[in-house]
């Protein structure tokens, strides 16, 4: 693509955006060289690639990358034999591998996910050995260690003891009260010896080399005799220093140099990553997503020009489309009202997408691709070149045609703009006849009715009018498709406050032809906006219809979370209600266990009042009928309304019945009953369970056979004992004097546990094992209270 269509599109600004995000200097200069792919599976997978790591960033948090150094020029260098890179170099080359260790670590678990990014790991070469050599023998500053080689660290040794010897030599000098030959107590180094201050006047006092000289020649810096020995040896061991560390340097040098594929190959793709991350970055800071690329077909959807964001200026998003089967776009509208960078937008997006980076835009978008996107937007007018903006024009669009060719996008803003408008007009039409006539994609923004019309008329295209408000005349910056925008020069200057004979002459002035031209375009335009109100109302209207339905249901999962609410607390004060009762009926049993005189009365006092007690808590809790019924007659079978408490109506006294329910009566009024089928016991089953919801009980039939015997055999032992105690409730509850247990021989396990439950049930008084003719040991006969 052409570098000044890149430049009108502002997509070097974009790129340098891109750039300021990234943490390396070599990930910026990555940033900036992104180029529009030529080929579709390019652009295809460098968007790919963006939107995995932004995935990558949105749900494992950032990339862990820090800034690192351009280490190209050290690796060129490291390459040579008998090179040497400084501590410095080499720290920097420790930096790149550590961040590439880092990287790749993070990368490793996550690629399965993401396979678009699955080359990225293979190329990041960790080399271990290299980074662990670095690490031992250079410290931050680059300076070897002490303990780089064995060698190393005894001249560094030797070093420290000639320097301490020296200096404390000199020190017991400047110290020894020879104040008229010291100038200052102190030891320092000239000319890489170390000297003492001496004053000028007492030089030949002090036996001794003189290395140098103050700035006003009052002082002398004097090496002396005794000292001349010591530092010629530690000068000696210094040089075998330097010698020894420039021999590690360049083994160091020599293990960068034999590795410089993989170190060049790893800060590629660290460089690579570094500019995705910033891509990920920007994404998240705008908003952005991958679109689709499209053969013919433009939609973008809540689309935002990027270099608006990036001014912090408030964005309108458009909707920018071409749909399938039209081969151009032709805005039209007042001025300020957005068609230029409508155009822009259209054109930059595509630019940017086909280069790798998301853009500012809803999900769902589709762009095209193209091989070039060529521009023709604003003043191009040259003063070097002597052209006017017309010529400008036409220049450029001759070398637009002589390159276009399918796939491409031609982004044309007031085409046939700066001469006469009637030939400007022909001009435009003819422009964008002939792009489309080319295989390209077009879209145009234009003043011109001729334009307009042309447009109208022509079915390969998408017409659409920026909207404006027509009391203010306001921009809305949004587009609206299969409308004739008005240009409101003349209504704008009015507004503007342009004088009323200029404009009464302006409007005299304008053909019959123009006129009736704009009165139709303004009577299509206010019918367009009165059919958008009319929508709009309807929107709204199944909008808030849609906020009834919502608020329905809400109230409605309210209602039942109500009620489940109610529910659980019924059904807990029920629990609590019969641990109560069976704690008062233990203390029943223990007293007619005792026998005594009234224990009958009693037991059935109690039975009684726990029975009416039953009854008045169904009572309270039952929801009010539906509808009248009519009151139960004698004989009926009845269920207290609320509860699965039923039985038989013995007895009517007024509004109160008398309900009989096996052995038991009670007393319930008449509103709270309601007639239900008779009963059908299941056969063999002694006792039959009703209701299944949180306030079921289990109760008796009225027209059960008391039951005597119960068959335990081939039953487990829980189960077993489960049946025995609701067995034995019922019998007892019907008055049974005896019953029998049938559990069998086998292993005796049953046996046992039949034995234990009986030994501690409250129910039964004695227990024996039936006589050898009626089961023997196989069978345990209960007698009950």
């Amino acid at each position: 693509m052409r570098p000044r269509d890149l430049d009108a599109l502002a997509f070097p600004a974009v790129l340098e955006a891109l750039a300021a995000l990234a943490v390396s200097a070599i990930g910026a200069e990555a940033c900036r060289a992104l180029r529009p792919a030529g080929e579709r599976t390019r652009a295809e997978a460098a968007l790919a690639r963006q939107w995995s790591l932004f995935r990558i960033a949105e749900t494992s948090g950032a990339v862990p990358l820090a800034s690192f150094p351009d280490v190209r020029e050290s690796l060129a260098l490291a390459e040579h034999e008998g090179a040497v890179l400084a501590g410095e170099r080499l720290v920097e080359v420790r930096t790149v591998l550590r961040q590439v260790r880092t990287a790749r670590q993070f990368l490793a678990s996550k690629i399965a996910e993401f396979p678009a990014l699955a080359d990225l790991p293979p190329r990041l070469h960790t080399l271990p050995e290299v980074e662990a050599t670095l690490s031992r023998m250079l410290d931050d500053a680059g300076l070897l260690r002490d303990d780089a080689s064995p060698r190393l660290g005894e001249l560094r040794a030797l070093l420290r003891d000639l320097r301490q010897e020296i200096e404390a030599r000199l020190e017991r000098l400047v110290s020894g009260g020879a104040e008229d030959k010291i100038a200052d107590r102190y030891v320092t180094v000239r000319n890489n010896r170390f000297v003492v201050p001496v004053k000028a006047g007492a030089a030949t006092q002090v036996a001794g080399v003189v290395q140098d000289r103050s700035a006003s020649g009052e002082t002398l810096f004097v090496e002396p005799l005794f000292a001349i020995e010591l530092n010629n040896r530690l000068l000696l061991a210094r040089k075998e220093e330097e010698a020894e560390e420039l021999r590690l340097l360049m083994l160091l040098t020599a293990q960068i140099g034999a590795a410089r594929h993989e170190l060049t190959t790893a800060l590629g793709a660290l460089a690579e990553l570094d500019r995705l991350t910033a891509g990920a970055l920007f994404a998240r800071r705008f908003g952005c997503t991958a679109p689709a690329f499209g053969d013919d077909e433009v939609d973008l959807r809540q689309a935002r020009h990027p270099e608006l964001l990036l001014a912090g200026r408030p964005v309108v998003p458009i909707d920018v489309r071409i749909a399938g089967g039209k081969r151009a776009l032709v805005l039209t509208g007042p001025n300020t009202g957005g068609k230029s960078v409508a155009l822009k937008t259209l054109g930059l997006l595509t630019a940017l997408a086909q280069a790798g980076v998301l853009i500012p835009a809803a999900e769902g978008s589709v762009v095209p691709f193209v091989t070039g996107i060529y521009t023709d937007l604003g003043d191009d007018q040259s003063i070097e070149r002597n052209l006017s903006t017309f010529s400008s024009h036409v220049v450029n669009l001759i070398e637009v045609f002589a390159v276009l060719a399918p796939p491409a996008l031609v982004l044309l803003d007031e085409p046939g703009v700066g001469t006469d408008p009637d030939e400007g007009a022909a001009l435009a039409v003819a422009l964008v006849d002939h792009a489309m006539g080319r295989g390209a994609l077009v879209a145009a923004a234009t003043h011109y009715a001729a334009v307009k019309l042309y447009a109208l008329n022509e079915p390969r295209i998408e017409l659409a009018a920026v909207d404006i408000d027509p009391v203010r005349f306001a921009p809305r910056f949004r587009l609206v498709y299969g409308s004739l925008g008005e240009s409101l020069g003349l209504a704008m200057a009015r507004q503007l406050g342009l004088p009323a004979p200029v404009l009464a002459a302006a409007e005299a002035r304008r053909t019959m032809s123009a006129r009736e031209l704009a009165d139709a375009i303004a009577r299509l335009e206010t019918s367009r906006r009165r059919h958008d109100e009319e929508h709009q109302a309807v929107v709204d209207e199944r909008r808030a219809l849609a906020e009834l339905e919502r608020e329905h249901s809400r109230l409605v999962a309210e209602l039942r979370e109500r009620r489940r609410a109610r529910w659980d607390t019924e059904l807990a004060e029920a629990r609590d209600f019969v641990r109560t009762l069976k704690a008062e009926g233990r203390e029943i049993l223990d007293l007619l266990r005792r026998r005594p005189p009234d224990a009958a009365r009693t037991f059935s006092e109690f039975v009684r009042g726990r029975d009416e007690e039953i009854a008045a808590r169904a009572a309270a809790t039952a929801e009010p009928a539906a509808a009248p019924e009519s009151p139960p007659a004698l004989g009926a079978h009845v269920e207290v309304r609320g509860s699965t408490i039923r039985g038989e109506v013995a007895e009517i006294n007024g509004d109160v019945a008398r309900v009989q329910r096996g052995s038991v009566s009670f007393r319930v009024p008449l509103a709270q009953l309601r007639v239900v089928p008779a009963p059908t016991p299941s056969p063999g089953s002694p006792f039959v369970s009703r209701g299944t919801g949180p306030r079921s009980a289990r109760v008796v039939a009225a027209d059960d056979a008391p039951p005597t015997e119960l068959h335990l055999v081939g039953l487990r032992t829980a189960e077993a004992l489960d049946r025995l105690e609701r067995f034995l409730d019922h019998a007892q509850t019907a008055g049974v004097a005896s019953v029998r247990i049938v559990h069998g021989i086998g292993s005796g396990a049953l046996k046992r546990a039949v034995t234990e439950y009986l030994t501690r049930s409250s129910y039964c008084t004695r227990f024996t094992e039936a006589e050898p003719n009626r089961g023997g040991a196989g069978v345990t006969v209960a007698e009950l209270l």
